[in-house]
């Protein structure tokens, strides 16, 4: 019996701990960012795969989803390819970005910045998923 009552008491002290830290509350607003080119091959097989699957879910209801997309790669940067209200992110790219490239916004702040095909699976879908819940 005496095991019994030290695990409910561990249970009972974890309960009230984790209290004291409610789970973060979930963005006002919440924007994923696209950015590829025409040229990209792997954008285009994004755009066609992975990303139509993720359109089509459900959790892409509870977004807001934005592209920047420009003709050609060399042209991904430039200021007629970024809308104006997204310019200010696009310095958060750096150098070394590559597309396909994600930024996951939440409350207007840059919480997930990802490129390539593997990165949308392993950090930008289970960044959006865990700001969801």
């Amino acid at each position: 019996m005496r095991p019994v009552a030290g695990l409910l008491g561990a249970l009972a002290a974890a309960v009230a701990v984790a209290a004291l830290w409610p789970a973060p509350a979930a963005p006002k607003t919440l924007l994923l960012l696209y950015v590829g080119a025409d040229d990209c091959a792997p954008c285009r097989k994004w755009q066609a795969g992975e990303g139509a699957q993720f359109r089509a879910a459900s959790v892409f209801s509870r977004i807001t989803y934005r592209e920047v997309k420009a003709a050609s790669l060399r042209d991904v940067l430039k200021d007629e390819t970024w809308p104006e209200d997204l310019q200010r992110y696009r310095g958060e790219l750096g150098p070394g970005a590559g597309v396909p490239l994600w930024l996951v916004i939440a409350d207007e702040k840059i919480v997930d910045r990802s490129f390539g095909e593997s990165q949308w699976r392993t950090s930008t879908l289970p960044k959006i998923k865990s700001l969801l819940r």
